[in-house]
């Protein structure tokens, strides 16, 4: 497998992939059991659903909990787990290369910059074809075998759509780290992308006149046309083809005429960017100084702009959805009439009716968790396994410090900076509600803002155990995802059926999405449950760290 870049560049990605393929078939294997005695709901359901959130579903035509699972796994599992998958591989094919100071050496191959980034990009391609094609065949086995696969479900179009959005997006990483050299710039602005992308592809369409917008994300060239009902839509699927490679002749440009920089952060581009003074004042700002006072203090400082950017993020995105609240339709508004109990678990358990269900659904199940779980996977895994990967663990250790002390004040740094995005999170909500009138209780915002925050930092205290355990930055990036994943479609899921109820509390999703906390209220002991697993873990990685032979 070391033959050649494309064959180690499949080596080095086959393992997260297949983890990814095995997310997605065990969310569709938790649904189907779930939902397998509710197929005449189901259809109660569909006979009520305006058209514009069939789209939202995927699914015009249900016949069945099948339909509306396999919907789910194709809509949102999919595309998120693969998606996040292609980022990675898009990121780290130069950027991250140039990082780990490895770029040398597959350029002494010797090998062209160009035959490096299209070797690179051809095993993502691959990978993510298999990746689409195993999870679709594994999802419709499931279905198949719990005697709920619909006739009227085409998933190998839905899969073929899934394979062109994620290769949008890891090509759009790709040709960011090309142009940059630095890996954390192309994945965190491709994960913001992936994510707005999600959402606005999600909501336009149901605001009167906003419909078109819609057409300027790619998300709305993966299911706007319905895939699963209507088979693979060749127009859609050129479009992000097409953007793909443009992305991808831009990215081999891009790494031909930089000054490549191994093992260092970032590139020409940000170099010259840096020449402007207007820009050069405004980098320097967001990123500040690192502050040595203490190793926590020093971690914080140097996730400075990553704060900066994702609070930001947060603030803006929760500021414009509460006044959007008005804009939206009766039919979306009047929703929740329509859907049995057993079934709103599928949206979150929301009740969209009211302005606690919208913002519920809209920012503190999906926007606000997804933030807080990427930043802190990302700095978890950083942490340890980064110092070890840009070989500068000797020098931290070479300092008075324990091993104990490194990790403990770490994490310090990680509640930090989720601390900070989790209140730009409350404060945009905050200003939300009052300029849409929606008359939100202000406590509920910050202390439902705050439950958020525990249980980013469990999953940012987990990537941290990984990276101790392992030394390596990808698996606590994949192991870390995959947790998240697989548990927060179990809390969705499971409470629907009494034979799995009671597993739901094995999830700590079940923790910050049970009982409906922004509209009554937190409560207080699953908040102490979200601060013991975090304790719990973090307590964990210490004698990890210690027993294990770190490399410098």
């Amino acid at each position: 497998m070391l033959a050649s870049v494309f064959t180690k560049s499949i080596r080095d990605r086959q393992v997260g992939t297949m983890w990814g393929v095995l997310g997605v078939v065990s969310v569709a294997l938790m649904g189907l059991a779930a939902y397998a005695d509710l197929d005449a709901e189901v259809m109660e359901l569909f006979d009520g659903l305006p058209e514009a959130v069939q789209m939202m579903i995927g699914v015009s035509n249900a016949s069945g909990a099948g339909s509306l699972i396999l919907g789910e796994v194709v809509n949102l599992m999919a595309p998120l787990i693969l998606g996040g998958l292609a980022i990675s591989m898009g990121a780290g094919a130069v950027a991250g290369e140039e990082r780990r100071g490895t770029l040398g050496l597959l350029l002494g191959n010797p090998k062209s910059r160009r035959q490096v980034v299209t070797s690179k990009a051809g095993a993502m391609v691959l990978l993510l074809a298999a990746g689409a094609a195993l999870s679709g065949a594994g999802s419709v086995a499931v279905a198949q075998a719990f005697g709920s696969y619909p006739d009227d479900i085409d998933v190998t179009a839905g899969m073929v759509h899934v394979a062109a959005l994620c290769l949008f997006f890891g090509v759009f990483a790709l040709f960011l780290g090309a142009w940059t050299g630095n890996s954390s710039l192309a994945s965190g602005t491709s994960t913001g992308l992936l994510l707005l992308s999600f959402l606005a592809a999600g909501l336009l369409p149901l605001v009167e006149g906003l419909e078109d917008v819609a057409k300027a994300f790619p998300w709305y060239y993966f299911n706007g046309s319905q895939p699963l009902t209507n088979g693979i839509d060749w127009g859609h699927l050129s479009v992000l083809v097409g953007l793909s490679l443009l992305l991808f002749a831009g990215s081999l440009y891009g790494v031909g005429r930089r000054d490549l920089k191994i093992g260092a952060q970032s590139g020409a581009l940000m170099n010259r960017l840096r020449e402007r003074p207007r820009v050069e004042k405004l980098l320097s700002r967001i990123a500040g100084q690192a502050n040595v006072s203490s190793i926590a203090v020093k971690t914080s400082t140097e996730s400075r702009t990553m704060m900066v950017i994702g609070a930001s993020v947060l603030l803006y995105v929760a500021l414009i959805v509460g006044p959007m609240y008005n804009a939206l339709s009766d039919a979306l508004i009047t929703l929740s009439t329509a859907i049995p109990d057993a079934l709103k678990a599928m949206i979150g358990s929301a009740d969209m009716a009211t302005p606690e269900g919208f913002l519920t659904a809209e920012i503190f199940s999906v926007t606000l968790p997804a933030t807080l779980i990427v930043v802190g996977t990302m700095l978890g895994g950083r942490a340890l396994a980064g110092e070890e990967e840009d070989r500068t663990m000797d020098l931290l250790l070479a300092n008075p410090v324990t091993r104990s002390r490194v990790v403990v004040e770490k994490a310090a740094a990680i509640a930090l900076v989720l601390l900070a995005l989790g209140l730009a999170n409350a404060i945009g909500t905050w200003l939300g509600s009052l300029i849409g009138g929606l008359g939100v209780s202000t406590v509920n915002i910050f202390t439902v803002s705050l439950l958020g925050t525990l249980l980013g930092l469990f999953f940012g205290y987990l990537s941290l155990a990984i990276s101790a355990a392992t030394g390596r930055r990808r698996a606590a990036a994949y192991g870390t995802a995959g947790v998240a994943f697989v548990t927060y479609f179990a809390a969705s899921f499971l409470p629907v059926s009494a034979s799995f109820a009671a597993w739901a509390k094995v999830s700590p999703f079940y923790y910050y999405m049970d009982g409906d906390p922004l509209a009554n209220g937190v409560q207080w002991g699953h908040a102490l449950v979200l601060v013991v697993l975090s304790a719990v873990t973090l307590a964990s990685a210490v004698p990890l760290f210690r027993r294990r032979d770190v490399h410098g």
